[in-house]
């Protein structure tokens, strides 16, 4: 074990050597450079992989070196080479015999190592967690579903792709120092006034838009595309980093290829899960609800559910809606089966996906339907030119918020602000929870 130790920790031997890891060159050249904020506090970090989550340890480690703690007091970990929860534990106990004072230990990708909910609770509630802080990086909230590490001195966050106020950023520095005169709105009034303040831009954060459709928020493809394209190579990373992983934790890869397929054909209906088990011949329907919430644990996409608008009540045996997290997941989905969703139900998606970083998120079917309710506000998406206040139903929602392409009005009489979306996504940008920021 010790000899693993010391080949994924060559600054033991050399503090620079932090700065010949691949990541950290990649992440320290290019402009402008996304930064991540380290917190010497116990977190687990759960998101999809190829988002950033190594790069944000190694990026920590560089900070903790350049802070004079002692490059021998940090250990960084990949877990994919762990079989179980003991040799987690086996594996932090070693390092901790090799060093005196405060340890830093990064694990990685320790969803996927049977019992690591154990091996931290272990950990936090041993002497050993008073001499370190403790970090860990996952691809599937499977775990944390179960257990929650109630009572334990730590932190769970979710590291989510890019969000396309961070991503707008990076496409024009010109957007890098806007300030908005509400820092978390709420209401359309808010919202709409935030918009004003944005309205010089609308043709920086139109194309940003366009941009972010294609990239969506992995670091990667977003540098790839500045630089001239996605190469292929990134979204066969893309499609290993999501439907293998579903095959990677005994699950059939032909049946998740086959409900991707499926969604893809009806990319933001309405769907049952019998009617879906039927168009795709797959046996039951349980076996559909069981891949919907497997795709949901392996941050692949979100169900959407139905919600009752007088007590906020979801109905879970309602139709449903489904999305898939990130805009370059559809691009990768696109390019294997040689076909696209309308534009109109990506951007919902990526709208949707925006609101449940925040919210809970829903949305409302009846004689009407509204595209996303929250407890705030209800939101409606119409990516056409023109649009009008009769676009949002009238069907008991008291904040109202109509998404267009350029249209900005607001209407007192119905409390419905009309914002184009890419105003409405800029102002969300407290969704991401991975701590990025630009510079």
């Amino acid at each position: 074990m010790e000899e693993l130790m010391a080949v994924q920790n060559p600054w033991w031997a050399d503090p620079d050597a932090i700065y010949d890891d691949e990541r950290v060159k990649r992440a320290l050249s290019q402009t402008p450079r996304v930064e991540y904020r380290f917190e010497p506090t116990n977190k687990v970090l759960i998101g999809p992989r190829q988002v950033g989550k190594t790069t944000y340890m190694k990026l920590s480690i560089a900070k903790l070196i350049e802070a004079g703690i002692s490059p021998r007091n940090i250990l960084y970990f990949s877990c994919d080479l762990l079989r179980d929860y003991n040799e987690i534990v086996s594996l932090v106990r070693s390092f901790l015999r090799m060093v005196r004072g405060e340890a830093y230990v990064f694990l990685d990708e320790v969803t996927f190592v049977e019992g690591w909910e154990r091996a931290v609770k272990f950990l936090l509630d041993s002497p050993l967690s008073s001499r370190m802080v403790l970090q860990v990086t996952g691809s599937t909230s499977a775990g944390l579903r179960r257990e929650n590490f109630p009572g334990r001195d730590i932190i769970v966050e979710g590291f989510l792709p890019l969000n396309f106020n961070t991503v707008a950023r990076i496409f024009d520095s010109r957007l890098q120092k806007v300030e908005l005169p509400h820092k978390s709105p709420k209401t359309p009034m808010e919202f709409y006034e935030n918009a004003l303040e944005l309205y010089p831009y609308f043709e920086a954060l139109s194309g940003a838009l366009d941009f972010y459709m294609t990239s969506g928020g992995y670091p990667r493809a977003v540098y790839e595309l500045l630089e001239g394209g996605i190469r292929p190579e990134t979204y066969e990373m893309v499609y290993n980093a999501t439907v293998l992983d579903v095959a990677k934790i005994g699950r059939s890869e032909r049946i998740a290829l086959s409900m991707v397929l499926g969604l893809m054909r009806r990319y933001g209906d309405r769907i049952t899960l019998n009617s879906l088990a039927k168009e795709l011949e797959i046996g039951s329907h349980v076996t559909v609800r069981d891949y919907l919430e497997l795709f949901e644990e392996l941050f692949i996409g979100r169900n959407y559910f139905q919600v009752k608008l007088d007590d906020f009540t979801p109905l879970f045996r309602k139709e449903r809606k489904f999305y898939f997290l990130d805009p370059l997941l559809v691009g990768t989905f696109s390019r294997l089966f040689g076909f696209s969703p309308d534009t109109s139900r990506v951007i919902e998606g990526i709208v949707g996906e925006h609101l449940k970083r925040l919210y809970p998120t829903y949305f409302f079917h009846g004689s009407r339907e509204v595209d996303f309710v929250t407890p705030h506000f209800g939101v409606e998406v119409k990516w056409q030119g023109r649009v009008s206040p009769s676009d949002f139903p009238r069907v008991g929602i008291k904040n109202k918020i109509l998404l267009s392409k350029e249209g900005l009005d607001f209407v007192e009489g119905r409390n419905l602000a009309i914002i184009p979306v890419p105003l409405f996504l800029f102002q969300l940008h407290s969704a991401s929870s991975n701590l990025a920021t630009v510079s």
